[in-house]
């Protein structure tokens, strides 16, 4: 003969409970993961925001300059000093490669307020190290 109406209901509250405990026994482990990612993160955003505030502070346009490579810092303002720095890199054998926002750290959580940009950096390779 089939169960009872109580038993079924004790195999289904048995199900249940066995089913809050396993979820519980995740949510730990994912709890210890996040927290863990964390602090391995949080090591890698204060050297960024170091990494920006010395960009930030630079003075010169030219922010690094090998035989090979030169990175460029443009700030808001200084256009035509931009421009004339572009044009004789590229009389020299650069190329711009490529380029990148410089932003407030606060932008890489969604967040967003006046100031965020911080200049952009211009990457420019020599002619000779181009395959």
């Amino acid at each position: 003969m089939g169960k009872s109406i109580k038993e079924k209901f004790d195999d289904i509250k048995e199900s249940v409970e066995e089913g809050i405990e396993n979820m519980a026994d995740k949510v730990d482990i994912v709890k210890k993961e996040t927290v863990h990612i964390g602090k391995e993160q949080s090591g890698g955003v204060k050297k960024e925001y170091k990494d920006i505030e010395k960009i930030r502070h630079h003075k010169d346009l030219i922010y690094y300059k090998s035989d090979a490579l030169v990175i460029v810092i443009r700030k808001l303002g200084g256009f035509d000093e931009f421009i004339k720095l572009v044009d004789d890199l590229t009389r020299e054998g650069y190329w711009m490669m490529n380029s990148e926002d410089v932003k407030n750290l606060l932008s890489n959580f969604g967040m967003s307020l006046p100031g965020i940009n911080r200049g952009t950096l211009y990457y420019f390779q020599a002619k000779k190290y181009i395959n």
